[in-house]
C-alpha cells in the first residue's frame, strides 16, 4: 500500500520534471526567437511568418507548464496537509 510519503515523493518529482521541461521550451523559443530575427533581416517572410507561429505556440506551452507546475503545488500542499492529519 502507498503511503502519503510516497504521493509526496511523486508529486515533488513530477514538478522537478515540468520545471525542467518549462526551461527546454524556454530554451526552444530563445532558439526560435534568434532564428525569426535572422529570417526577418533575410526578408524571407513566408519563413518567417510560420516562425512567428511556431514561438507564439512556445509561449503557450511555457504558460501551460507554469500552470501545470502551480497545480502540482496545490496538490503537494492538499497531501502535506493529509499527512499532517
Amino acid at each position: 500500500m502507498a503511503s502519503i510519503d510516497e504521493v509526496l515523493a511523486s508529486i515533488s518529482a513530477n514538478t522537478d520534471t515540468l520545471t525542467e521541461a518549462q526551461g527546454q521550451i524556454e530554451a526552444s523559443k530563445a532558439i526560435t526567437e534568434e532564428t525569426l530575427g535572422q529570417l526577418q533581416a533575410l526578408n524571407v517572410e513566408g519563413a518567417a511568418a510560420a516562425l512567428g507561429v511556431t514561438k507564439d505556440q512556445l509561449e503557450e506551452c511555457s504558460a501551460l507548464a507554469a500552470a501545470l507546475v502551480n497545480k502540482l503545488g496545490e496538490a503537494l500542499n492538499s497531501a502535506t496537509v493529509a499527512k499532517g492529519q
